[in-house]
């Protein structure tokens, strides 16, 4: 069911507050190749529905767009806000951890990672004296099973809080251990920090802002804010913010294998990895997971998920990239648009191939 009107009635102006209905992709010179979405085996009519939905004003409410690339061409694209909103950087919240995921990539294509390596030989010097969070792994960290109690306000707070806490990595592991490592999954902002700080000493970095560019250089991408804590660290659970057009290049290049402009710049043994269940869905409570990446099994895809609405999602059977950003929140406790409401609408984008 889509999310009412009501929920936002004290958060938007009265009146309309979308564009007019556009979609037709523009050629911009920043690389993305451009095509018709029939070209490119779309149903025109059924895409349209689609953008119908997006444009009507009593639902997806939140959106800020909506971008579809197959087989290499970009075919459509919405801002639904203002047409001059394909220059803002959206702020992608969780889907930020997937890129943080390729990262990991890189560094474990260059042997700095093993995913079943401990945490602890990689960075001791940030444990206390429990005992047992030495046995956490990598693995564990990619997986959201380290066992740490974390509260995704607080704590999330906490990290940010650079006056107060001078070691984002500090913050995380300095809270109690409350389950064995690996046997629950809790979908938490402070995992990917461990991840960041891991990769931090395997490059020697005094930050990591080299280690972000050999994955943003080679693709283009150079206009984006990611945040960073003052002890050098970019944030690996959130705060990229990012061109919807940028996040569906991310999309393409995973398409292609790791492969972009002839460089592998993440194996394609990776992303495998990185992309299939290592976290049932029974130990979620939703769908499958794997490093950093929610997996669907019913339509052979992968995403990257983020508060509100920002997805990142990537159907390789069918060379096809959605991506879909949103307002994060928009207060009174409703938190955007609902999972299941972009699970419906990219399986009409789907659907529009057949």
């Amino acid at each position: 069911m889509l999310t009412a009107v009501f929920l936002l009635s004290s958060c938007l102006p009265d009146g309309d507050y979308k564009t007019e209905v556009n979609y037709e992709p523009r050629d911009t010179g920043d690389g993305w190749k451009i095509a018709s979405a029939s070209d490119q085996g779309f149903d025109q009519g059924k895409l349209r529905a689609v953008y119908d939905i997006m444009f009507d004003e009593d639902r997806f409410i939140t959106s800020r767009s909506l971008l579809i690339a197959r087989n290499g061409y970009l075919v459509s694209e919405s801002y639904l806000r203002s047409k001059e909103d394909i220059a803002h950087k959206e702020n992608i919240m969780g889907v930020t951890k997937s890129i943080t995921s390729l990262l990991a990539g890189i560094t474990w294509d260059q042997g700095g990672i093993r995913t079943g390596q401990m945490i602890y030989n990689h960075i001791p010097y940030y444990f206390d004296g429990d005992r047992n969070k030495r046995d956490m792994t990598i693995d564990h960290a990619l997986t959201m099973r380290i066992g740490l109690q974390w509260d995704q306000k607080g704590h999330t707070v906490d990290m940010f809080n650079i006056d107060r806490f001078p070691s984002s990595m500090r913050v995380v592991l300095t809270k109690p251990f409350v389950y064995e490592a690996g046997m629950e999954f809790y979908y938490n902002h402070g995992a990917p920090q461990l991840i960041m700080g891991i990769m931090q000493k395997a490059f020697g970095l005094s930050e990591t802002d080299s280690l972000v560019h050999l994955l943003f250089d080679p693709l283009g991408i150079d206009d984006f804010v990611w945040e960073q804590h003052a002890d050098g660290l970019h944030f690996g659970g959130l705060g990229l913010h990012i061109k919807p057009r940028d996040l569906a290049r991310i999309g393409q290049f995973i398409l292609q294998r790791g492969w972009w402009d002839g460089v592998q710049v993440v194996s394609n043994e990776w992303l495998r990895m990185a992309t299939t269940q290592k976290v049932s869905p029974e130990m979620t409570g939703s769908s499958a997971y794997g490093y950093y990446w929610w997996v669907d099994d019913e339509n052979k895809a992968f995403y990257g998920k983020g508060e509100g609405g920002q997805y990142l999602y990537i159907v390789p059977d069918r060379n096809l990239v959605i991506v879909h950003t949103a307002n994060p929140s928009v207060g009174n406790g409703y938190k955007g648009i609902e999972h299941e409401d972009f699970i419906s609408l990219a399986g009409m984008i789907m659907d529009a191939l057949d």
